[in-house]
């Protein structure tokens, strides 16, 4: 599991509070922490932590903290958490900037003990202006050999227009599935090809918005290429 430079500065965050802020501990027996200070450049820093084992021997950790500057403030947190099934961890970033600007990063990861595995990210940026953009990523795989994986970025102009595109395709043991959508002009298409394993049956169609109209379009096929009733 990656997770990026300045998301994985949340989890850092969580372990030096609980090597320097103030710590104490309830009747579960889960670790609470918490911690405030002002740095040499003016800003303030204030953050908290939670740790605790369970009695089937489960594991987390989760925290976060708030950097308030002349700039804007920021907000870290961060979380993970280890068991009998597996490890699992998440870790993100938000800014609002004094100009009412919005910036946003997060990572995610995940790994089964039967093998299975998968990541994850996203962004979302408003500007000042009103213009924005936001981006996504994940993918895994299982453990009898599937996969899956989904992107996109669509972006929006500071006069309201929206443009971008994403794709989402799934393989695996009982067949295929593949989808993309794409936005620009006031217009939105999307597009999906599925094909069945056992069979070798395949659907492939798209579907248009336009001008308040919308328009389908799609076929089905045997494993032979023949056209099929869907």
């Amino acid at each position: 599991m990656n997770i990026s430079r300045k998301s994985s500065l949340a989890l850092a965050i969580v372990t030096a509070l609980f090597a320097f802020g103030v710590q104490t501990a309830d009747a579960a027996g889960r670790v609470r922490v918490s911690g405030k200070k002002q740095t040499a450049s003016g800003e303030t820093v204030s953050g908290h932590a939670v740790a605790g084992t369970t009695a089937a021997g489960q594991a987390g950790v989760r925290g976060g903290a708030t950097v308030t500057g002349a700039n804007g403030t920021t907000h870290y947190s961060g979380g993970a958490v280890a068991g009998a099934n597996g490890v699992a961890a998440r870790a993100g970033s938000t800014t609002v900037g004094s100009d009412g600007s919005i910036n946003h990063q997060g990572k995610s990861g995940w790994k089964g003990a039967n093998g299975g595995s998968g990541s994850g990210s996203n962004s979302f940026v408003r500007n000042a202006d009103g213009s924005a953009s936001s981006s996504h990523q994940n993918s895994g795989q299982t453990a009898a050999g599937g996969s899956y994986s989904s992107n996109g970025a669509y972006a929006r102009d500071a006069s309201g227009n929206v443009a971008g595109s994403s794709q989402t395709s799934a393989n695996g043991v009982k067949g295929s599935y593949n989808s993309s959508t794409n936005s620009a002009n006031g217009a939105t298409t999307h597009a999906t090809n599925a094909t069945n394993a056992t069979t070798g049956n395949s659907y492939s169609g798209q579907t248009t918005y336009s001008n308040g109209q919308v328009t389908h379009s799609g076929t089905c096929k045997n494993a032979a290429g023949d056209v099929i009733q869907c």
